[in-house]
């Protein structure tokens, strides 16, 4: 998708047969906001993610059919080629995404295999999409941080002006240099389904398998 001033919006989807012994619920913990899961100590997904800059959304599901059995999918929004979010994917490294698409059959795995082995994986499950949406094609990730920044300044300098406290011109002066910085990086979210391990969607895999429970 393209924006009225040139910014271009990425999408891509996939799907990718799962494991009968697959860990759904570690699955979800990875990709969970509340624990450190994924990366070094203290990084989460979300955390990691929101470093990126790239991506305005992500989302897997697990979905089964007569055709496909028990299959992961993933679709995602980004502000970059798919050259450059799959160079992001690499450097997510290969434990954090073996931790996702190591549950998928045909994945690589084992001491052999690299982060880049497991993105060309990734990148052999795509689906074309035909229609996709999306509210504001015209603004990139890091345009829509700066402008949440700027107008929670200026909100806090109406205040200070209205408040009626010292000089106008230094709040003025102060307004300035305040929107000369940089803006934080806002944190992204990384929700999940507390319940995935209770639902028959995911507990009913290796039957829709054909893989008989021993015990």
């Amino acid at each position: 998708m393209r924006g009225a001033n040139g910014e271009e919006i990425h999408e891509f989807m996939g799907m990718w047969p799962l494991k009968p012994d697959a860990d759904l619920v570690g699955l979800a913990n990875a990709l969970s906001r509340e624990a450190p899961f994924w990366g070094g100590p203290g990084r989460t997904f979300s955390e990691a993610t929101t470093q990126l800059g790239l991506i305005r959304t992500a989302r897997w599901f697990v979905g089964t059919s007569t055709e496909f059995g028990p299959t992961l999918y993933f679709i995602s929004q980004f502000d970059s080629s798919l050259e450059k979010y799959f160079d992001d994917f690499v450097l997510n490294g290969k434990t954090n995404l073996e931790k996702i698409w190591g549950t998928c059959i045909g994945c690589p795995t084992g001491s052999d295999a690299t982060a880049r082995d497991i993105v060309q994986y990734v990148a052999r499950g795509q689906i074309k999409t035909l229609v996709c949406y999306d509210a504001v094609p015209s603004l990139n990730l890091g345009q829509i941080q700066k402008m949440a920044d700027w107008y929670q300044k200026t909100q806090k300098f109406q205040r200070a002006v209205f408040a009626g406290d010292g000089k106008l011109e230094d709040k003025v002066d102060a307004f300035f240099a305040e929107l000369a910085k940089p803006y934080p990086f806002v944190p992204s979210g990384a929700d999940i389904d507390a319940d995935v391990a209770s639902e028959l969607q995911f507990t009913d895999v290796p039957e829709r398998l054909g893989v008989k429970k021993v015990g």
